[in-house]
């Protein structure tokens, strides 16, 4: 970025003496950070109904803000608003699979002022893999209604809210959330109706709380670096929490039994019924247990 640099701190001396308008400098700023901010553009997507009984649905993009919901008659349907132009979506389809990818993904770690990138994404109720890679973002995830087989998101720093408001419509053999420096919320996880769920997460605060219908014993495994984790049971579901690592920093709410590292609420006692089964792999940071 040297001579865009240098080019930068001269434009900034012409605006000091009124020579230049501000949006010209922000383009020309935005453009020595490598992106070119020009006029916003949309994309509309329509995509049919593959002829798969389970569709690959692929997202991919780096700054911006993402929000993904239930309701496309087709496969995938929404829009995309950019008004940087190497980064104008990419489509590309199969028999089996739907991807949609920013079509360059450099520039700034996240959104400089001026800069848009706006994905609004429907998906259909036929059987999907779901998964994302993200950047620098902002997304909102409202899973309700869908029929989901698999789940994969990995973002860098983010803040994100997934939500299941209802049970899944299918059973996702895999659940995978791999996050960065992060701010992440995720409710009605029993209802994502998943066998195996990891949360990976570096520095920041993670809350999965997991009200629902539990319909089928389940495992999940959090780990984190450095940050806050809060784990949100409902007293019904019958739960096993165990802590791995050095992690001391441990504070429970409500109603749990503890035996070392392994924290349980009162409804495993019984041992009928589908459990939940967490471990928690800290060593740095604090764990929150709540029971409701």
């Amino acid at each position: 970025m040297g001579g865009n640099q240098r080019d930068a701190n001269r434009l900034l001396g012409a605006l000091a003496f009124g020579v230049l308008p501000v949006i010209v400098l922000t383009v020309i700023l935005a453009a020595g950070c490598g992106v070119n901010i020009g006029p916003t553009q949309a994309v509309t997507i329509d995509e049919p109904l593959t002829g798969a009984g389970v569709t690959d649905i692929t997202l991919s993009m780096g700054a911006g803000k993402l929000s993904v919901s239930a309701g496309a008659a087709g496969s995938v349907a929404g829009s995309i608003r950019y008004n940087v132009e190497p980064w104008k979506p990419v489509i590309t389809r199969s028999d089996n699979s739907v991807t949609i990818k920013q079509g360059s993904q450099r520039g700034p770690s996240g959104l400089g002022t001026g800069v848009i990138n706006d994905w609004t994404i429907r998906l259909g109720k036929s059987p999907i893999n779901l998964k994302v890679t993200a950047g620098a973002y902002e997304g909102t995830y409202d899973l309700t209604g869908l029929t989901l087989q698999g789940l994969t998101i990995k973002d860098g720093a983010a803040k994100t809210q997934v939500i299941f408001n209802s049970p899944n419509l299918g059973q996702i053999s895999d659940f995978a959330y791999s996050t960065g420096a992060s701010e992440v919320s995720m409710t009605g996880l029993a209802n994502a109706n998943f066998k195996s769920m990891e949360f990976s997460g570096g520095a920041g605060s993670f809350s999965l709380e997991f009200s629902g219908q539990l319909r089928t014993d389940a495992t999940v495994r959090v780990k984190a670096a450095v940050g806050t984790v809060k784990l949100t049971v409902p007293q019904a579901i019958a739960a096993v929490v165990t802590v791995e690592g050095s992690l001391n920093k441990v504070s429970e709410q409500g109603s749990w039994v503890t035996n070392g590292k392994t924290y349980s609420t009162p409804a495993s006692a019984g041992g009928s019924g589908k459990t939940l089964t967490i471990k928690v792999d800290m060593n740095v940071g604090s764990l929150k247990l709540i029971t409701e």
